[in-house]
């Protein structure tokens, strides 16, 4: 594999130093981690490809801004933006009107989640209705608190934990169904 002949560092270096085979070889290292990201966020492969390739233009451009710590974490967080950003450019009016999120109500799923590939999970998470999907992404997955998802999706609060709950309950009876 030839991204495994470089060191992160040397990829790195290399990007900063406008070096189309390290840039090539950072592409090939991180991109199917950054792809699974944006299927998350969108609604098909080609729309994640798009996300995909807006969000490497941004890593390479925004390279000399990293500094230090998880590249990998760095880049995510690009990823997760970008695919907000895609998610707000199309316009798409999801959430409704906001409303404040019902208690939660503990059910234990532990035996029947515990069968259950891990793929399955990921794909019950897919058919949630897009609001939900987002924000269960967001808080669920990528760990932002609700007042973090309602400024990154420009929603309340409140709206984020009623989407939340929303895709919890909706989970809920897509894995009884399932059972």
């Amino acid at each position: 594999m030839a991204e495994a002949k470089y060191t992160e560092q040397e990829m790195l270096m290399g990007c900063l130093k406008g070096r189309p085979e390290m840039q090539t070889a950072l592409y090939k290292k991180f991109a199917r981690t950054m792809f699974g990201i944006c299927l998350r966020y969108t609604r098909d492969t080609m729309e994640a490809e798009d996300v995909l390739q807006l969000g490497f233009m941004k890593v390479f451009t925004n390279l000399h801004t990293y500094q230090g710590g998880s590249l990998e974490g760095w880049m995510k967080r690009i990823f997760v933006r970008e695919s907000i950003d895609h998610y707000r450019k199309t316009n798409r009016s999801v959430f409704g009107h906001s409303l404040e999120a019902e208690e939660d109500h503990a059910v234990d799923l532990h035996d029947i989640v515990g069968q259950m590939a891990a793929e399955e999970i990921v794909a019950m998470i897919g058919t949630l209705p897009e609001g939900c999907r987002m924000v269960f992404n967001l808080f669920a997955v990528e760990g932002y608190n609700h007042q973090e998802i309602g400024e990154m999706m420009g929603i309340s609060n409140g709206t984020s934990k009623a989407q939340y709950f929303r895709a919890k309950e909706l989970l809920r009876e897509k894995i009884y169904a399932r059972s």
